[in-house]
């Protein structure tokens, strides 16, 4: 609880001669209950004290142990690239994206963290942003390019060491190993690939039988058709009166239907009943 976090470093570094609680959220763009919290925590680590004043302002300061800190930060800052801070640049650039993955990635102390971390953003590798009293990494242009170009997934090897120069400076870390690819997923790969191609050659033979039949089916029922004679103008008007004819007497049929049964009901009774008179009179 009491040890320094890359956030009480970002907070002691934004300090200054009119920094106070009610104005100080802005400059770490957070809330003023976040920010007097943030404040409160940084306090009882001895690291700022806080002065109230007439008017409600409270005043923030820096205290001889938060400034020793900014001047070892300073120093560390200073240094050249070791096997720690290319260690964090490969978590980074695999997934890590705050100091709390970061510190359970590579398991360690949280104020070694906080100075590393600083190290890397002051010489251009790393950057970060806060939001709501959190911060959040991310890496820069020369800080990507240093870890080979790639992401790179897992724990990283803590064993790579960045170059130093003749003079001292820090030189980018080492690239990462690019592993080749299983065969036999490039064999899976290929199969995956030349399905489709399978399944098209497949539809196509199917689809050119069914168009052969089909060619073959026409080409028969066209025999067995016989050409229609031309029919003679007297042929052609009684074929015309035949069919309204037809017409017609299914009209009739489709509409009076109910009566002709009903006519016919009373012919078959009528009927009946006179061959019973004569029945009778025999």
């Amino acid at each position: 609880m009491n040890e320094l976090t890359f956030l009480d470093l970002i907070i002691l570094k934004k300090i200054d001669a009119d920094s106070s609680v009610e104005s100080f959220g802005s400059t770490i763009n957070t809330s003023f209950f976040e920010t007097a919290n943030l404040l409160g925590t940084v306090k009882i680590k001895g690291y700022v004290d806080i002065e109230s004043s007439i008017g409600g302002i409270s005043k923030v300061t820096i205290t001889d142990a938060g400034t020793g800190i900014l001047v070892l930060a300073e120093k560390k800052a200073a240094e050249p690239v070791e096997p720690l801070d290319n260690a964090l640049l490969h978590a980074l650039a695999g997934g890590a994206k705050d100091p709390e993955a970061l510190q359970s990635t590579l398991n360690i102390r949280s104020g070694d963290l906080a100075y590393h971390i600083n190290k890397m953003i002051a010489q251009g590798f790393m950057d970060y942003d806060v939001r709501s009293g959190k911060v959040g990494l991310m890496l820069t242009e020369q800080g990507f390019n240093s870890t080979g170009g790639m992401k790179v997934q897992g724990t990283p090897n803590a064993g790579a060491v960045g170059v130093q120069s003749s003079r001292g400076s820090a030189q980018a870390p080492g690239k990462a190993e690019e592993k080749p690819p299983a065969k036999h997923e490039e064999k899976k790969e290929e199969h995956k690939e030349g399905e489709p191609k399978n399944k098209d050659d497949i539809f196509h033979i199917l689809r050119g039988v069914e168009e052969e039949e089909k060619k073959h089916t026409d080409h028969h029922k066209h025999e067995k058709e016989e050409p229609e004679t031309p029919l003679s103008p007297e042929e052609l008007k009684q074929k015309v009166h035949a069919r309204r004819l037809s017409s017609k007497i299914e009209y009739y049929i489709s509409e009076y239907w109910a009566w002709m049964l009903l006519i016919l009901a009373a012919i078959g009774i009528f009927a009946i009943a006179i061959y019973a008179m004569a029945f009778s009179l025999v």
